[in-house]
């Protein structure tokens, strides 16, 4: 009977040993998933009492308080020597041991600044900012690839791709990614005249000269006073105190019966007009600039303005600025005529004058 009781009492406290063994750690969710050091990491799973050490990639120590974790949770941040790039982060109880993959990167990329909003296909995007480290990417419309073209820690020099849409240029880096703090859209072009024989009005005799100006089709393009800003550009000047307007030239063509349109297919919001004005010191000179429509309106369509800058510069002048005399806008894909006149709005008794280069319409994509 003694031998029954003392078996009894051995299994029975086996069982009681069993019963109190404890589990080893295990875990169910972590976040993130990558940072640069002293990121903090979230973990959650089950058995992280008893805890003896957090290492990455068995060795480097994560300091870790105990205040802040639970037997279901803890709280750590990456340790600064953890080494870059892929690490197994190493959980140890008094019961066993735990592993999760977390990938240590450099600090992640901002993005200050880009330029130009816009741009055509092949030109190219500068953009500004931190921590560019490698490997960089930069995608333009979420998933369209631009060639990288120069690349330091605080800059990128980047292609237009083809295909691209209105949206913001990620960059992806080491550490991350990062959204340009502006919109980014693409444009096409349409080049009139830059006066150097290329456009769809290159040649000067398609451009008619009438008025009290001094130029003709022999004499409008010059290369010289001002300093051309490449190769040649038209010259417009005049002087005739008598009147406001003293004349210009307007682009021609006559290759049908019937002047040709501009192969423009955007909206009215979305047409730019753009030319590279210099008016060589003469501040009194107003310019305006008329367009014309093909099977529209038979009025013109106008904007006039101040040519007050000194050197040359770009004007980009929307197509919704252009009303004729009821005030109706005019239709971009009807436009068969660019006019550039010589307005003497302040009665001027000195030379006006204005140079002009790269007519074109610009088209947002």
């Amino acid at each position: 009977m003694k031998g029954k009781i003392t078996h009894t009492l051995v299994f029975f406290s086996l069982m009681v040993l069993l019963g109190c063994e404890k589990e080893p750690p295990s875990v169910v969710t972590f976040m993130p998933d990558f940072g640069p050091a002293e990121t903090l990491i979230t973990v959650e799973g089950m058995h992280f009492n008893d805890l003896i050490a957090i290492d990455f990639n068995d060795g480097v120590a994560a300091d870790f308080n105990p205040s802040f974790g639970t037997n279901e949770a803890l709280l750590f941040r990456v340790p600064e020597n953890a080494p870059l790039g892929e690490n197994m982060v190493r959980i140890e109880t008094d019961n066993g041991v735990t592993e999760f993959p977390f990938r240590v990167t450099l600090k992640p990329p901002t993005v200050n600044i880009s330029y130009p909003e816009s741009a055509n296909v092949g030109e190219t995007v500068t953009i500004l900012g931190e921590n560019f480290f490698e490997p960089l990417e930069v995608l333009f419309f979420d998933s369209i690839a631009g060639n990288i073209l120069f690349a330091a820690e605080d800059s990128i020099v980047v292609e237009v791709p083809q295909d691209v849409m209105k949206g913001r240029i990620t960059v992806k880096a080491n550490g991350g990614s990062a959204l340009t703090p502006t919109l980014f859209f693409t444009t096409t072009q349409i080049l009139v005249n830059n006066f150097d024989g290329e456009g769809l009005r290159s040649e000067t005799q398609k451009w008619i000269f009438y008025g009290s100006i001094d130029q003709n089709a022999n004499t409008a393009v010059q290369n010289a006073n001002p300093i051309p800003i490449d190769n040649n550009y038209l010259k417009i000047s005049g002087t005739d105190p008598g009147t406001v307007w003293i004349g210009g030239t307007e682009s021609h063509s006559w290759d049908t019966n019937d002047f040709d349109v501009f192969p423009i297919s955007s909206g009215l919001n979305d047409t730019y007009l753009s030319l590279d004005i210099n008016n060589n010191g003469r501040d009194k000179t107003h310019l305006i600039i008329v367009l014309a429509e093909r099977d529209g309106s038979p009025n013109d369509f106008t904007t006039t303005f101040p040519i007050d800058w000194d050197g040359w510069e770009n004007v980009e002048l929307p197509l919704n600025k252009f009303t004729d005399i009821d005030g109706f806008p005019i239709d971009p894909t009807k436009i068969k005529t660019i006019k550039l006149h010589l307005y003497n709005e302040l009665n001027s008794t000195f030379p006006l004058e204005v140079n002009v280069d790269n007519v074109k319409f610009i088209q947002v994509n």
